[in-house]
């Protein structure tokens, strides 16, 4: 083989493990930003459970008739305020990810389809005779009762 031929293969060989090489960072990075999404997405969904729950709070409080009060429930209020502003910017962000695919889309229909499971799982255990309802509420016999 002469140097012309040799090089030609040399340069071929590098450029293949260069492609192959460039190909895995590819693959990776999607992995990756697969993972970042999904972790965003969760961060946005409890941030709403939580502006949720502050929602909750605030509709048990009474009418302030005190400063304090009032203090206190425009705490609660701005809590609820600040995580809504929370959950759009990490909305924002997932989303800026890959607008084509939404990872809180996907958790939410993964919601969907684990309490179908659940409910076809109860429903199921409810035909279990001593799964049932009453059979769970009937005291065990004196005797057994004594022995345990």
């Amino acid at each position: 083989m002469d140097i012309a031929s040799t090089i030609s293969l040399l340069v071929g060989i590098i450029g293949t493990g260069i492609a192959i090489y460039q190909w895995a960072v590819l693959n990776e990075s999607k992995k990756r930003k697969k993972e970042i999404q999904f972790l965003l997405a969760g961060i946005s969904n409890l941030s709403l459970a939580k502006q949720q729950a502050w929602i909750n709070q605030i509709s048990l409080l009474n009418q302030p008739q005190e400063a304090e009060q009032l203090a206190h429930a425009r705490s609660c209020v701005r809590a609820r305020d600040d995580l809504s502003e929370i959950q759009s910017l990490v909305a924002a962000l997932e989303g800026s990810i890959d607008s084509d695919c939404s990872a809180t889309t996907a958790i939410l229909e993964k919601t969907l389809e684990q309490t179908k499971l659940n409910n076809q799982i109860q429903a199921e255990s409810l035909k279990n005779p001593t799964m049932s309802p009453r059979a769970a509420n009937v005291a065990p016999e004196p005797e057994m009762a004594a022995e345990h």
